[in-house]
């Protein structure tokens, strides 16, 4: 390559750069107006964020009476947030159970889920917190029976095939109680109904404040706490909630012009 060549060659190189360059600059310059103009929505979004991030720490499970509003986004000990939430639930819990009542008779529950649920709430109300997830438990297991198996008996206590069912629902799972979160979605198909068969699992279970299954109908587990049973009756909630859900997506199937039922 002559000289002359080489001259060019950098000179184009030179140009192209400064032209990416520009390219680069003028994308910063609309990126920092674009923060500018949505800076209130960004500092909403991070603010929610760390509510939600702080909650998930202290144990609470996020719904719709979760009182979002008095957690501090800038306070980093998620004990804060544990104290808030409790303080919160034992002050507030008439208005509380009003509210899960009137979501819960929102549904096509049918009467015996409806009953077990007002003997669960009863139960927290008068600070049962023992009775309130071995009453939900099995209420859940005899609708995703019906369900999923007409009036048959199944000896899956893990509940494979429901879960399996919900998680073909889809983004629909993360809005269901009434909040956007992948946690209760997360914690119905992983925590709620895995089978506690070693030391380190049985630890696992036993430090999480969200009642698993079989540590609490055999006795592995006894979740007695306020928050135990409060989290108890939002995945009971949840759980009956995409029950729900399986069961129109299965009558959707046989008969795409059926009568829907209420959206879960």
């Amino acid at each position: 390559m002559t000289e002359l060549a080489k001259a060019a060659s950098t000179e184009t190189n030179v140009d192209a750069f400064f032209e990416v360059f520009q390219v680069l600059r003028l994308a910063a310059q609309k990126a920092r107006e674009w923060i500018r103009a949505h800076e209130p929505l960004l500092t909403s979004l991070v603010e929610t964020w760390a509510r939600y991030h702080a909650l998930d720490q202290s144990g609470w499970l996020p719904h719709h009476t979760t009182p979002f509003h008095l957690l501090d986004p800038s306070e980093p000990d998620p004990a804060v947030a544990g104290r808030l939430v409790g303080d919160y639930y034992d002050a507030e819990w008439p208005m509380v159970e009003a509210a899960f009542r009137l979501r819960i008779e929102t549904y096509a529950f049918d009467a015996e889920t409806l009953a077990t649920f007002d003997e669960a709430l009863v139960a927290h109300r008068n600070r049962l917190f023992r009775a309130t997830p071995r009453t939900l438990f099995p209420d859940i297991e005899r609708k995703a029976r019906e369900t999923l198996n007409g009036a048959g008996v199944t000896s899956q206590a893990s509940l494979r095939d429901l879960r399996n069912s919900v998680g073909a629902l889809g983004t629909s799972n993360l809005t269901r109680t009434g909040v956007l979160s992948f946690k209760l979605y997360r914690m119905f198909a992983d925590h709620l109904y895995s089978n506690v068969k070693t030391p380190e699992r049985l630890a696992q279970v036993a430090a999480d404040p969200v009642p698993n299954r079989h540590a609490t109908l055999h006795g592995l587990v006894v979740y007695a706490s306020s928050q135990s049973s409060l989290n108890a009756l939002i995945m009971a909630e949840y759980a009956h909630l995409s029950i729900l859900a399986v069961a129109q997506t299965l009558a959707d199937r046989a008969d795409p012009q059926t009568h829907r039922l209420p959206a879960a």
